[in-house]
């Protein structure tokens, strides 16, 4: 297995510069008072004095050199489901560019990122990225390639393509159908999921019709959904009027696509789809890199020169305050 040492982000080296204030400061404090125990006919301090000025810089060295992230890279086996694909459906209709308000997430913003997080609930199995309005359109087919699918999900856009038809609702859950039927699975997958991500709005569709046609072709449908009721469809900061959610009715057609495929009410998505895929054989596809971040043990270990300067400043065994005044009577 091959290694390699790098830096994520090399520049926090510039903040190894500032471990040359503490040692400034101690080098021009102990000459000053080397000085006046010169003068005072004192003994040098007891060992350790140069270790007392230079912990407070291994700290600042150390805590830089774990703002660069040290990172371990190795690369390791891939190994993948045979029998079993997935693929990822998100909505692209107008209304997935809804947003709580200007600056804030769009609905595809949600379905991304919620994209995004599934290669950790669905490790081990090929996982593919198409778009959905009235039709579904095949952007990436199943992969073990988790840097293809990222960089996949991050290009989709918004009406990106456009829908065929224009409507008031473009979307349709009716196009589903072709997840069975238009090639998106190889024939030698016998176990096959889809987890769509959308709003849930949709012009009227069979839903037990879809069901039954995508069982038909060994398919399970898992639909998650994003948006509220306040969402608009913003430009320029003003929200356009000819878009007004319908929060209702978008539960309604997840709930009843949910109830004709048998799911649980609440269950999640990735575990409707690792019950339904259940397990399976493996098999190699090749090696991909993994990383193992060091910055968490260097910062641990600036812990070490701290504690070992706080422990210098307190006074030695057996030491006992000089009265200044010895002619002033205690009380």
């Amino acid at each position: 297995m091959l290694a390699s040492f790098t830096f994520l982000t090399p520049d926090g080296a510039l903040l190894a510069l500032l471990a040359i204030l503490p040692v400034t400061a101690f080098a021009w404090a102990s000459r000053r008072v080397a000085i006046i125990r010169s003068a005072l006919g004192l003994p040098p301090p007891r060992a350790g004095g140069r270790a007392r000025w230079l912990a407070p810089a291994a700290v600042v060295v150390l805590l830089a050199l774990a703002a660069m992230q040290p990172v371990i890279r190795t690369q390791a086996t891939v190994r993948t489901r045979a029998d079993a694909q997935v693929f990822v459906v998100l909505d692209t209709s107008r209304s997935m560019a809804a947003a709580p308000s200007p600056t804030a997430p769009t609905r595809l913003d949600q379905a991304k990122t919620l994209a995004l997080s599934l290669q950790g609930e669905l490790g081990g199995l090929p996982l593919g990225v198409a778009t959905f309005t009235d039709r579904v359109l095949p952007d990436l087919f199943p992969t073990a390639d988790r840097a293809a699918y990222d960089s996949t999900v991050e290009s989709v856009s918004v009406e990106d393509p456009p829908p065929r038809e224009v409507a008031v609702v473009a979307t349709n859950f009716a196009a589903l159908v072709a997840l069975g039927t238009q090639g998106f699975f190889p024939p030698s997958v016998h176990r096959r999921a889809v987890i769509l991500i959308t709003d849930g709005e949709s012009a009227p569709f069979d839903a037990a019709g879809l069901a039954a046609s995508l069982k038909q072709h060994a398919t399970t449908l898992a639909v998650v959904r994003v948006g509220g009721g306040g969402d608009r469809v913003w430009t320029n900061g003003r929200p356009e009027a000819g878009y007004l959610p319908d929060p209702s009715g978008a539960r309604t057609t997840v709930d009843r696509v949910g109830a004709a495929f048998g799911h649980p009410p609440g269950e999640s998505a990735a575990s409707i789809v690792r019950r339904a895929v259940g397990s399976g054989p493996t098999v190699r596809v090749g090696a991909g890199p993994r990383s193992r971040t060091l910055a968490p043990y260097v910062a641990l270990l600036a812990v070490l020169p701290l504690a070992f300067a706080i422990g210098r400043l307190r006074p030695p065994r057996g030491y006992a305050l000089v009265n200044r005044n010895p002619g002033r009577a205690s009380a």
